[in-house]
């Protein structure tokens, strides 16, 4: 394993790199084993999910152990349907709309 080329982000957080190596070996000798098991691994390893991403030419492996979710992002009145925007007030729907 190259050095700085593999990180692990648990929860948001980088984790050290020793950790990082020690689980990024854990998950290939798993995936060895049991190719495309990512659910497998997590619940071997008390995760809910793990994914591998590749950014930058650096592999990595986000982990998630809490339920706790970003939340979602709000859409604008102009990407609900026609019917939603209807029955926003008159306001609302041209707060929505653009000025040429």
């Amino acid at each position: 394993m190259t050095e700085g080329r593999l990180s692990v982000v648990r929860d948001g957080v980088d984790l050290p790199e020793e950790q990082a190596r020690a689980l990024w070996r854990a998950f290939s000798e798993h995936m060895e084993r049991s190719r495309h098991d990512f659910d497998g691994f997590a619940r071997d390893h008390g995760f809910l999910s793990v994914r591998a991403e590749h950014r930058r030419g650096r592999a990595i492996l986000i982990v998630s152990s809490t339920a706790s979710m970003p939340p979602p992002r709000p859409s604008r009145p102009s990407q609900q349907p026609r019917k939603a925007r209807e029955s926003m007030p008159p306001q609302a729907r041209a707060a929505g709309t653009k000025r040429r």
